[in-house]
This record gives structure tokens, C-alpha cells and sequence, in this order.
């Protein structure tokens, strides 16, 4: 059963607990509220030890990834602290290879600037 409907990017925080062998938890932001939350869990077969660091690891690789997808798809985000709000620059969509085409005939066709 589905307890927390939670994306892996959006874990600021994960660790085990220090007093229970079983228990874990991590601190993540809401998506609906962008309130920060701590979510508390105890393990029903593993050490929470154990599932903090398989979070830990999901978020990493998360990470990973997205950071290599911006940087091919020439993505950037510039974050406002007057207004606290972060502007995204580009898109994650992938071109086709005939769009890819269509652009570089464009290009071609497009007189020197000089």
C-alpha cells in the first residue's frame, strides 16, 4: 500500500534515527503547500539505517541525472531572493531529428551578418 505519494527530488534530508534501530526520516518540500515536512517511518524489515541510505542513494542518482539533462538540453534556472522565486531558461523537450534538420536548413539559409 502507497503510504506518502513523494518525488525523490523534491528530499532535502534523510537519515536514521539515532535512538530506534528501525525508524528513519526524511525532510522534504510539499508540492501543493511548499511548506518543508518531516516524514517519520518505522521499517517493518530493515534497519532504518538501511532505507535512509537507499534514499540517500535514489536522491543521488536523481540528482545525477537531472543535472546531466540540463546541461545537454541547455537548461538554466536563475533564482530572484527579492521575490523568492526561481525563472527557468530553455526546455527539457527533445527535439527530432527532422526538427533538428529544419533548423540547420534555417541556419543555412540565413545571410551573414556581416
Amino acid at each position: 500500500d502507497l503510504i506518502v505519494d513523494q518525488t525523490i527530488e523534491k528530499v532535502s534530508f534523510c537519515a536514521p534515527d539515532r535512538n530506534f534501530d528501525r525508524a528513519f526520516s526524511y525532510i522534504c518540500r510539499d508540492g501543493t503547500t511548499r511548506r518543508w515536512i518531516c516524514h517519520c517511518f518505522m521499517a517493518v524489515k530493515d534497519t532504518g539505517e538501511r532505507l535512509s541510505h537507499a534514499v540517500g542513494c535514489a536522491f543521488a542518482a536523481c540528482l545525477e541525472r537531472k543535472q546531466k539533462r540540463e546541461k545537454e538540453c541547455g537548461v538554466t534556472a536563475t533564482f530572484d531572493a527579492s521575490r523568492t522565486t526561481f525563472t527557468r531558461e530553455g526546455s527539457f523537450r527533445v527535439t527530432t531529428a527532422t526538427e533538428q534538420a529544419e533548423r540547420e536548413e534555417i541556419t543555412r539559409q540565413m545571410p551573414d551578418a556581416k
